[in-house]
């Protein structure tokens, strides 16, 4: 995820190049939103006007996410999105000052009777740091809230 932090690093110079803007607003959802929170603790905020999170996984994934997460992503993402890793360790011990808007999803039935989005449990949502907006669905079948 950090080598993903360190690329958006030329993708935001070339919005700002091509735009003419100062600062750019971020809109992540799930991973990328670890990776726009990577980019802003590694390079400062100076270019982000605001980053708007949508069901990151702020806290890491578990369960039976965490164990059929390498079907969806590579084993690296996975390690580094697992709750209690290396990355959100450093990821979360000193969250830098930024304008972060965290919108999550709850309603779907999770491991341990805790409630989420159907990837992401309710309290990974949770952003400490941030300004939370949490919104009530429900889940059936293949359909979660994730997406």
């Amino acid at each position: 995820i950090e080598t993903y932090a360190i690329r958006l690093r030329d993708i935001i110079g070339n919005v700002k190049y091509e735009t003419s803007q100062p600062k750019i607003i971020i809109i992540a959802h799930s991973m990328g939103g670890l990776v726009a929170r990577r980019y802003i603790q590694l390079f400062g905020n100076s270019s982000i006007e605001k980053l708007v999170l949508v069901n990151v996984p702020n806290n890491g994934v578990e369960g039976k996410v965490a164990k059929y997460c390498s079907m969806f992503c590579a084993d690296l993402e996975c390690r580094d999105m697992e709750s209690g890793s290396l990355f959100l360790n450093k990821l979360n011990e000193n969250p830098p000052e930024a304008k972060i808007y965290n919108i999550f999803s709850t309603g779907c039935k999770m491991d341990n009777n805790r409630t989420g989005d159907g990837i992401v449990v309710e309290e990974s949502a949770f952003l400490n740091n941030g300004k939370n907006y949490i919104m009530q669905g429900t889940c059936s079948g293949i359909h979660v809230l994730h997406g």
